[in-house]
């Protein structure tokens, strides 16, 4: 399976349905290497934002602590899913 970031200077994106489809379905290897992917632009003072289909941002993460706190839904989330 294929997901997509998209960078701009500094900061990197996602869009949501990408977002929900690597959440939902991906492997864990795909989760941890966008999380590190994501991790490396937030260390570097980026950002990372997940947007809607008309690149509205729906979540904008700043900080390494936030998007840490975020990625721990995330695997209540996973570990939530039938399978």
């Amino acid at each position: 399976m294929n997901f997509e970031l998209n960078f701009l200077e500094h900061d990197v994106s996602i869009a949501e349905d990408t977002w929900t489809a690597l959440v939902t379905t991906g492997s864990d290897t795909s989760l941890a290497n966008v999380r590190a992917t994501i991790l490396g632009v937030l260390e570097r003072n980026g950002t990372f934002t997940i947007e809607d289909s008309n690149d509205q941002a729906v979540r904008r993460i700043e900080t390494t602590a936030e998007f840490e706190g975020f990625m721990q839904e995330v695997k209540m989330q996973r570990g939530q899913l039938p399978g």
